[in-house]
């Protein structure tokens, strides 16, 4: 598909007339089609006593009575839409073989030998009109009453009949019906009809752009079809129902996937004399099982030939199903059946973006179950596509929006015919846990797409199982997740949800909970003077991005503690390495201020080729003479790339099975480098920022640990003076070194800053260790940090409150979105 865009949009007048060429193609000849054969059918009667074209053309099929009886009433057969008096071929003969019933059918106008407009044809095409048209054939054939069997959009047709001459109708068949308006797809009058008429402007109007090579079938019946459903009204036909003293039959299919069987178990609700019977079925009962739905169909109105017979109210279930879930399951389905349509296309767009792929595919199976309404469940994930792409700020791509309104069709198109041939009978064979494999399963194929068929395809796909194999890839929240008893049980130990923000008073934002300034954590640092402390600087947001960039110059030029360039220039507020660059040239500096709003903080480059974490807390081992220790310590490696000479850098990312795990935020950083192709042996290091999400790989490393170690490290965060000359309690250090014997012996360290109560000990990404680590390290983490929260907070340290963190969240989001990938 991309490639083909390519090529459209370099050919543009190739493609042009590669397409007048098909939709002439596609043109010629096609209105010659016709689904109505004149001779053939004709032919298959002409022993049973089918008549040939009366007065107005209409080929009536009428197998007269063979039984010397004239007690039974005729049966008349009514075809749905679209369709044709083809469509009882089988079922007709069958019906008469029963008992020698006289069984007629024909076409309705607008379809089969009444497809083209005729003297003496009704123009009307809605239910209603048909049910006069039907008379009017009666009427010609003189037949006073008849049994009616109506099956799809006939049945209401047959409803119609009956409420209007009830004396004229022995009983009806619903087959495969519809009915109610409330079970006619989304249930409103107003969105379905505004589909049947998205519909004709499709199928009638624009068919001559569309090269369809006949497969929408003739235009006559297409309008025909489309003319049908918009000009019938169904909102009467629930009141009909409740009203009618007609015996009727509803004979349905459980497997039916255009008319939903609970939409048969609701018409026999409002049906007073109405029997149903449910079948193992599905929508094809007159093509696919004729000699069964004929059996039922006799077994049935043989009862009311009589007029004085009493109509029966029973159910006959040949096919019971239990609603999954039990009683939430059935209020939940009866919600979607009947509930607003405009509710239900909320729920479908917040199902899609909250759950992502699980709830798009719960939405697409409860399509493809017929649970849901095709319209409801397509306008519902394009609304979610549409409020994605508000969010990333895309709505003036007009890809986007091709992608908003397309993909959710190809998605349910698929979707339906994999729910109906699999995750159905799935679900219906193992209740609950079919259904939840069903979804998970659909979620898979969703993800999977037509990935596996492309290069780029396979590689994500390759990343997204990378990434799914080991927690270090796995979202923040479920690697933090099994920490919620830790602060269920600590919220309940000190009164307060929010205990562990009483941490770091130092340091604004509940101790570095988000958003705290990385400004005055390195001045509170460098309090004390330590040279150990990277010197830093700030460039405050306000000015115009050439102002910004000049001050920095000047103040790298003039400040000997910044040390020159290069220099490193980073948010104020930022994280996980985003907005970070080193700049080699006040060029740098002016490129990196006009994409740049916030506030900047310029700081020594430290050109040391070691860094690791070091995670200190207040909790010092009794008798060490400290102020704390060292909790966990952990090496970060900078990922590097070794060239063959042959592959590009782009091509070497890919293959690395590491690296391409973090291929998006590489590419960018090397985008103008994608198609190099560096010589053999050349090295390039991918990535200069010690953080995971920038491409860092992190190694637990207890053996680094020193007494000497641990005594400088709780020298520099003992001498801490933040916020009204608040100390620290809690955080890691990222620190950069020279070589390891001078970190052991704990000289040569460069402190590049202090994260506060929410940065994490690295550890729990070391690829070398399980998730059960991980899990356990989290555990002790939190619990000191409530632990030391506790302390403060009796101290009179005030916890933050819920709404200033959910603002100070918020606001932390909105701002790091300007941030780009550290370089």
């Amino acid at each position: 598909m991309k490639r083909l865009g390519q090529f459209i949009r370099r050919h543009p007048w190739i493609s042009l007339g590669v397409y007048i060429l098909l939709l002439a193609l596609s043109n010629l000849g096609t209105e010659a089609l016709t689904y109505y054969r004149p001779g053939v059918l004709e032919q298959s009667y002409v022993e049973a006593g089918a008549t040939q074209e009366d007065e107005l053309g209409l080929a009536v099929f009428d197998i007269l009575q063979t039984n010397n009886s004239n007690t039974l009433d005729p049966v008349i057969l009514l075809h749905g839409t679209p369709g044709a008096a083809s469509n009882f071929e089988k079922l007709g003969p069958a019906l008469h073989e029963v008992d020698g019933r006289r069984v007629i059918w024909f076409d309705m106008p607008g379809f089969g030998s009444l497809a083209n407009p005729r003297m003496g044809i009704p123009e009307g095409r809605s239910a209603k009109d048909y049910a006069d048209f039907v008379f009017g054939v009666l009427n010609r054939l003189h037949i006073e009453r008849a049994h009616i069997v109506g099956w799809s959009n006939g049945g209401a047709v047959a409803l119609n009949m009956a409420n209007d001459h009830p004396d004229r109708i022995a009983s009806i068949t619903m087959l495969a019906s519809v009915g109610a308006q409330e079970t006619e797809g989304s249930g409103s009058h107003f969105f379905e009809h505004a589909k049947y008429k998205l519909g004709d402007l499709v199928l009638n109007k624009l068919d001559i752009l569309i090269p369809h090579f006949g497969l929408l079938g003739p235009s006559t019946e297409r309008e025909a079809f489309i003319r049908n459903f918009d000009e019938t009204d169904q909102r009467p036909l629930a009141d009909i129902m409740r009203r009618l003293q007609t015996p009727t039959l509803i004979l349905h299919g459980r497997n039916d996937f255009l008319t939903p069987d609970w939409a048969a178990e609701y018409h026999h609700e409002l049906m007073p004399t109405s029997t149903l019977v449910m079948t193992p079925y599905d929508h094809f009962m007159p093509f696919m099982h004729p000699k069964e739905a004929a059996g039922y169909i006799e077994g049935f109105i043989a009862k009311f030939d009589d007029p004085n017979a009493m109509p029966v109210r029973e159910t006959i279930d040949l096919a019971p199903r239990r609603t999954p879930f039990g009683n939430i399951g059935g209020a939940f389905l009866h919600w979607v059946h009947f509930g607003p349509w405009w509710a239900v296309v909320l729920a479908v767009a917040g199902a899609s973006l909250v759950l992502r792929k699980v709830g798009k595919a719960w939405v697409v199976v409860l399509m493809g179950a017929t649970e849901l309404d095709i319209g409801v469940a397509w306008v519902g994930l394009t609304l979610a596509y549409v409020i994605a792409m508000l969010l990333r700020r895309r709505l003036t791509d007009w890809r986007a929006w091709f992608g908003a309104f397309f993909k959710p069709g190809v998605m349910l198109g698929a979707g339906f015919f994999l729910t109906q041939f699999a995750f159905r009978p799935l679900g219906l064979a193992l209740g609950e846990l079919g259904w939840v494999l069903a979804v998970l399963v659909m979620a898979f194929v969703i993800e999977v797409n037509v990935r596996p068929f492309t290069r780029k395809g396979r590689i994500g796909l390759l990343v997204q199982w990378g990434r799914l194999r080991h927690h270090e890839w796995w979202p923040t929240w479920a690697l933090h997740f099994p920490a919620i008893p830790t602060f269920v049980i600590a919220a309940i130990k000190h009164r307060h949800p929010l205990v562990f923000t009483c941490c770091n008073p130092g340091i604004d934002q509940g101790g570095g909970f988000a958003g705290e300034s990385k400004i005055d954590i390195v001045r509170g640092l460098l309090h004390a003077g330590d040279e150990a402390v990277l010197y830093g600087d700030l460039i405050a947001a306000g000015p115009k991005p050439e102002t910004r960039a000049q001050k920095a110059c000047d103040l790298i030029a003039n400040e000997p503690r910044l040390g020159g360039f290069p220099i490193i220039l980073k948010p104020n507020q930022g994280e996980n390495g985003r907005g970070l660059k080193l700049c080699k040239s006040e060029a740098d500096v002016f490129a990196y201020f006009a994409y740049t709003p916030a506030d900047v903080m310029l700081q020594k480059f430290h050109p040391r080729p070691c860094e690791l974490g070091v995670f200190w807390v207040r909790d010092p081992q009794p008798g060490s003479g400290l102020q704390g220790r060292v909790f966990s310590i952990c090496r970060k490696e900078f990922p590097e790339l070794e060239c063959d000479g042959k592959r590009t850098l782009g091509r070497l990312i890919d293959d690395h099975p590491r690296y391409r795990l973090q291929r998006e935020t590489f590419r960018m950083r090397f985008a103008d480098r994608l198609d190099e192709v560096p010589e053999a042996g050349a090295k390039i290091r991918l990535s200069t920022a010690g953080n995971h999400k920038q491409g860092a790989i992190f190694i637990d490393a207890p053996d680094l640990l020193t007494p000497e170690l641990e005594t400088e490290i709780d020298r520099v965060a003992s001498a801490f003076k933040g916020i009204g000359g608040g100390p620290i309690d809690f955080g890691r250090f990222d620190v950069r070194y020279e070589n390891e014997d001078e970190l052991r012996a704990g000289r040569g360290l460069a402190i590049i800053e202090l994260n506060g109560v929410t940065s994490e000990t690295i550890n729990i990404y070391d690829p070398n260790l399980s998730v059960w680590f991980a899990w356990g390290i989290l555990r002790k983490q939190w619990k000191l940090a409530c632990d030391i929260g506790g302390r403060r907070r009796a101290q009179g340290v005030k916890p933050m409150g819920v709404l200033e963190i959910l603002f100070g969240t918020r606001n932390h989001l909105k701002d790091r979105k300007v941030y780009s990938p550290a370089s």
